[in-house]
Parts: C-alpha cells; structure tokens; sequence
C-alpha cells in the first residue's frame, strides 16, 4: 500500500484471508467488526438494503447519494468502531465539486475513499451515454487520484480487463473485483456468470494487478459469491488477499434469520399444546446435568441419556481423555431421578474386587438405588472382568422397573477412554448399551457455550465476576483442534483467568496459553498427524477447502501435509 495510507491491513495469521464489510447500518457495523471485519465501506447502496430496497437501487437518483451516506455514517458509524471506515462516492452528479468533497471525506475521519456507487454496474447505450457526458469511469477515476493526493487510501471497483488497467494507472491501493449485484435471497438479481467463471475471471484479474504493481490488496465481490465456502474458494484459485461483503453480511442473514425467528414463534404458538414429553427430558437433562453445546453430537449423546435413564441397565460410556465421560454418568443418575449415592471408583484401584463385591460384608454394588462408576475398565484383571460379565448376564439389573420401585442394588456404568477395551467381554453384552462421547474437536460449535459454563462455574467458586472473552480470543478458541478435550478447556480458561486483570481474555492471552491452530493432537508424531487430517477430511466430506478452514491451515499447506501422509493420488 502507498506510503502515507492510514490502512495497513495484512492478514491476522497465513491462509486467513481480509474481509471488508460493505453496509449501511450502525448495529450491522458493530456486528461486523465483532465478527472480526478487517475495515467497514459505508455505501448508500447498504443504507437502502436495510430500508427494504435492493442494491442496484444505489444507482438510481432517489436520494443525494454523498449526503445521505455520510450523514448515516457520521451518526451511527464514525467514530464507533475499531477498524478503518472507507467512503463510498457518487461522482455522476455533474455539480459535484471533486475536491470540495475529498476535502469534507478527509476532514470528517474517513480513512479512505471508493468509487461507488460506480459506472462499472451499468452497460449497453446507458454506459456509453455516460462515459461521453465525462460521468463515467473516467471521473471516478479523478476522484480516486485525488483522494490519494489527500492522503487517503483508495478502493476501485472494476469487472473488465480494461477497468481494471485503468484504476491500476491511477495507483489505487485496493482493486475490488466485483461479479455484479448479488444472487439470493428475496432481492437477488441473478446474473449470467457462475463460481466457476468468476473464479477464472478474479485468477486473471488479480494477475494482472499483481504483475503491475504487486503491493496493491486485491478483492472480489458479489455474483455467485453468497456463502463463506464460495469466498474462500475463489481466493484460494485466484490469489486475491480478501473478500468484500455487502448483501452476505446484512440483507441475505438479515431476511434468514427474521424469517426462522418468525416461524419459529408461529410455530411455538400452534405447537404449544402438543409439546414432546421426551424433548422437555433433554432439556431438563442438559440443563442440571452438565451436558452443554448445541452440536448434532451433543443433542445425540443427550437423546441417548434420555432414553438409557429410564432403565436400569449396564452402560458402558467410551470417549478420549477429558471429554467428559464422568459427566455423562453423573447424567444419567441425575436424569434417572435417583435417590441412591453416585459412586465413582478406579478400575485400577489394588482393592477394587474387595470394594466392589465385599470380602466380609456386602460391597459397593449392594447399595440400594447407587450409581456405581467403574473408571478405566481396560486397567481391569481377567478375573474380576469375568466377576463384573457374570453379575450383568444372571440379570442382577431389573431391566424395567416400575417408577415407584427403586433398585436394590447399584446400576453399574463402566467408561474407558480405549475403544477397543470393550472387546475384553464387555462388548457382546453391552453392545446396545455404550455410550460414545464425541471429542471436543469433532463439535468446535459447543466451544463457545462450554466456555461461558465453565468461566460461570469458576465465578461461582471463587465469589468474585466471570471474565469475558473477547471476539478475537473467542475465535482463537474455536481454531484449536483441543487435543486434551473439556478438561484441556477448563484447564487453559483458569489459567486465561488469572492473567486477565481487566476481566477480559483476548486472542494474546489465548495464544500464549494454547498450541497454535494447526497442531495435530497427540504427540506420536507423523501417523497421529495422519489420523487427524483424515478424521478432519471425512467431517467436511473430502472437501479441501472447508477441512483447511477448520484445521486453521492454508490449503497449500494441507495440500503438502495430504502428499506427505499419502492421501493424495
């Protein structure tokens, strides 16, 4: 970027790429700089998205297009926010003193400048008609030329070769590559190119910049980009340093959100008398018990609780270490309304068989109503294995009691952070009856929500405020891969919490605390690595570029740890 431009934007970490967010609105502002936006581009053209319009309406002459973009920007937006803000410019008005307007965007904290609404999205006679009359390309070109005279930094919108060389001449610090008005939702306005041909376009575009002047940012935007998977894709294919979102960040989750919010408030009230008795059980389960995330895995495992609570059969809960398999214990004595003790023991206890069986009187797995936890199963010797199969197959466990009838003996629950520890004689009689705990990794979504729970339940301990995460060190969170699962994340926010003096844990205190994003779990080495790219593989469904996003890896880099692995063919 030019010399004295106030915008000095890089990429947080390699293989992120830079997001601009284009928009009209105080809040949507403030939810995008939360969301990690590296710079804001106020346009008239968002200011109308959010008054119900559609964008391309930012070309027509309904409203002074400058005034009215800088008197929301000035009220809700300036002045409120921690990343640059950029101006975007009408000069098709014939009046328009050039200068006089450079002079107020510079004056008011802008930190630069860019050409929209711009010419490029019109075509056919009304462009031609344009150009001749010297309201086209040509004077926002001017405009750009003497913004950056001024100081400021300056983003040029362009689709064409042409367009292109021309902003590239002026010195423009960002070049915005853009498809045309965005497809979807309720206003999209279909156009005739797809991925695939953007994508070709932007690889030949961004060349071409990067030859002529290699420190200019290069964008793409609009089109057939609508989700976050098509952005990075045409990034990664064509090379350009970033994405620019206009109807993606506001018109487009705006009209998803009112509208599943909506229906699910109609819904709830026709619904109402016909609520599920087994859904209030997950919920009232989730909620005491310590079973907390929004994942599919989570609901599964909370369903499956539900269900093993009404019986009183052996369970046999497996998982890696520290996610939690204690937990799902404690739940289902908890959901199982049990009146009797949660007994926790180590299977590797000296004394286990006298502890479990008794020697000179009765033994834990006599105590009426009990939950009898045997950790670690696969520390246990070949006799007391055979003791523990014989007790479940004589049908010691009542099955189904009656609700009023509590058990006269304990519910064994065995857990094993060994999959294959079931294989001892333990699995053909439990097989209906294992409970498999999902590795934190495998449900990164329920990161956030576990780590509210547990900075609350650190807040309850030590009587004093639970400490809040910013946006940044939320995110550095979720790029963890959390070899150490829940009780890594426990483990890593008490200790966050004590060098967070202002009650506030940002993405510097995360990183000194945790492995950087890209670190495999586990420490054997190049197959643990293997294992983790392929676990990593098969939850995206082979797709690269979202198993790269996930693994906190470029997708070259995953593409060298696949050659190195053997996963490529």
């Amino acid at each position: 970027m030019a010399g004295q431009r106030p915008l000095p934007l890089k990429p947080a970490r390699p293989g992120e790429i830079l997001v601009g967010a284009a928009i009209g609105l105080g809040m949507t502002a403030r939810a995008a700089v939360q969301g990690g936006a590296d710079f804001l581009l106020v346009l008239n053209a968002g200011r109308l998205r959010v008054m119900g319009a559609a964008s391309n309406a930012a070309l027509l002459p309904i409203r002074e297009a400058n005034r009215f973009t800088d008197d929301f920007a000035r009220h809700e937006i300036l002045g409120r926010v921690s990343v640059p803000v950029l101006f975007g410019a009408c000069v098709m008005d014939p009046t328009l003193d050039i200068d006089a307007l450079v002079d107020r965007i510079a004056e008011a904290g802008y930190s630069g400048i860019a050409n929209f609404p711009t010419s490029i999205h019109l075509d056919g006679w009304v462009r031609a008609a344009l150009e001749d009359a010297g309201l086209g390309l040509a004077r926002e070109v001017a405009l750009l030329t003497r913004a950056g005279e001024r100081g400021l930094a300056t983003i040029g919108y362009a689709r064409s070769k042409p367009e292109v060389e021309r902003l590239l001449d002026a010195g423009v610090d960002m070049l915005c590559i853009n498809f045309g008005w965005n497809a979807g939702g309720t206003m999209g306005i279909g156009g005739a190119m797809n991925l695939a041909a953007a994508t070709d376009h932007a690889r030949r575009m961004v060349a071409l910049a990067k030859r002529a002047d290699p420190g200019c940012l290069c964008f793409v935007e609009g089109g057939p980009i609508v989700q976050p998977k098509d952005a990075v894709a045409v990034c990664d294919a064509s090379l350009a340093d970033g994405y620019i979102g206009g109807s993606t960040l506001d018109r487009l989750p705006l009209e998803m959100s009112v509208m599943q919010a909506t229906s699910a408030f109609k819904a709830a009230s026709i619904l109402r008398t016909e609520a599920d008795d087994a859904s209030r059980e997950r919920s009232r389960i989730g909620g005491i018990a310590g079973l907390i995330g929004q994942s599919d895995a989570m609901a599964a495992l909370v369903d499956q609780v539900a269900k093993l609570a009404r019986t009183q059969l052996a369970v046999c809960i497996t998982g890696e270490a520290g996610t939690g398999k204690t937990t799902v214990a404690r739940a289902i004595h908890v959901a199982s309304r049990s009146v009797g003790p949660f007994i926790v023991l180590d299977a590797g206890d000296a004394d286990i068989d006298a502890k479990l069986f008794g020697r000179d009187g009765p033994g834990l797995m006599q105590t009426p109503d009990a939950h009898l936890v045997l950790e670690n199963i696969e520390r246990l010797a070949p006799d007391t294995i055979a003791r523990l199969l014989d007790w479940i197959e004589r049908g010691i466990f009542d099955r189904f009691l009656p609700q009023p009838q509590r058990p006269q003996h304990a519910r064994l629950i065995l857990t094993t952070a060994r999959a294959d520890a079931r294989a001892g004689g333990f699995a053909g009689r439990l097989a209906a009856h294992v409970v498999e705990v999902p590795a934190l990794r495998s449900r990164l979504e329920d990161v956030p929500l576990l780590a509210r729970a547990i900075l609350a339940s650190q807040k309850r301990r030590r009587d004093q405020a639970a400490p809040r995460i910013s946006a940044d060190g939320m995110r550095e969170f979720i790029r963890h891969g959390w070899p150490g699962n829940v009780r890594e994340l426990a483990g890593v926010l008490a200790r966050a919490t004590a060098l967070a003096p202002e009650g506030i844990i940002d993405a510097a205190i995360v990183d000194a605390l945790i492995a950087p994003a890209g670190t495999p779990p586990g420490t054997d080495g190049p197959a643990d690595e293997r294992a983790w790219i392929m676990e990593a593989l098969a939850r995206h469904r082979f797709r690269r570029n979202e198993t790269a996003q996930a693994l906190g890896l470029s997708r070259k880099t995953l593409y060298n740890r696949m050659k190195r692995h053997g996963l490529v063919g």
